[in-house]
């Protein structure tokens, strides 16, 4: 580092750059602390959720010999409309209109619990599918679920 000739530093950008010796290891180290803080409160926090107990219902391996297995309805949803199965028989199709009566009909029809269905194709149309899940609570099947398209 030399001095000009009126004894004051040089400040080019030649010589600030010669002073510096290595990386500036100040933002490294600060990154570092936050990290280490993060790491150490999360630690604490988590620690007791490990004892946290749940009551989760006990599922029966089997329904009981004297119960029927519960009815399952599947409404097939499509381009051109619905269309109903019961268990395994074959699909019935089913005006828009008419599918909630369908389907209170089969749940009355029905000796035990039942359970539907919402399958829709790849191309349904998803107003269709929402209507249908409505028509399933219309019609008093609280148990409704929906498939994947195309399975």
């Amino acid at each position: 580092m030399g001095t000009t000739r009126h004894g004051f530093r040089n400040r080019s950008a030649r010589a600030m750059h010669e002073s510096h010796y290595g990386p500036n290891m100040t933002p490294m180290v600060d990154v570092v602390m936050v990290i280490l803080i993060f790491f150490m409160a999360s630690a604490a926090i988590l620690g007791p959720e490990w004892f946290i107990k749940s009551n989760l219902p006990v599922m029966a391996a089997a329904p009981a010999s004297d119960q029927a297995p519960p009815t399952r309805l599947t409404i097939e949803v499509d381009v051109a409309g619905y269309a109903l199965r019961i268990d395994q028989q074959p699909p019935q199709p089913v005006g828009e209109a008419d599918l909630v009566k369908a389907l209170s009909a089969a749940r009355a029809a029905a000796k035990g619990e039942c359970i539907a269905l919402v399958k829709p194709t790849d191309t349904a149309p998803y107003e269709k599918v929402i209507l249908a899940q409505e028509a399933c609570l219309r019609a008093g099947l609280p148990k409704s679920g929906l498939a994947l398209p195309g399975m």
